[in-house]
């Protein structure tokens, strides 16, 4: 339950690199993946992403604030992992690092092409 404030921009790990566009992402097949994985955000108290809230600009940029959230969630996960290998021998943390990390791609692959897909909604509006 972060607070809304937090997630007005795009801080490192969300900032865009300069080879990232909806192009690309379109490309990789994300748009097709996004219909596979499950939308689980409303299950842990956040808002699900499985459609959009409305068509106004406030309700794009509410929106936004919740792709950032769950990216957020998805890069602390694999952020976290490091802290296996105080616990469990190097082989066993480095494969649930890896696990972690391959289970969460796709997810923040799916949240980065929607905030750019956002944001490019908005720009053309005017909003944030």
């Amino acid at each position: 339950r972060w607070p809304t404030s937090w997630l007005l921009r795009d801080t490192f790990p969300l900032m865009s690199m300069p080879w990232e566009s909806v192009a690309l992402y379109r490309s990789l097949g994300v748009p097709r993946l996004a219909r596979r994985l499950p939308e689980l955000g409303s299950t842990f108290g956040g808002e699900s992403k499985a459609a959009l809230p409305g068509s106004r600009s406030d309700d794009l940029a509410r929106y936004l604030v919740e792709v950032r959230r769950a990216e957020w969630v998805h890069w602390l996960s694999i952020a976290s992992t490091p802290l296996l290998f105080l616990f469990n021998p190097w082989w066993l943390a480095l494969a649930f690092v890896v696990a972690v990390t391959l289970g969460n791609l796709p997810f923040i692959l799916v949240l980065r092409n929607n905030r750019f897909r956002i944001r490019r909604i908005l720009d053309k509006d005017g909003g944030r």
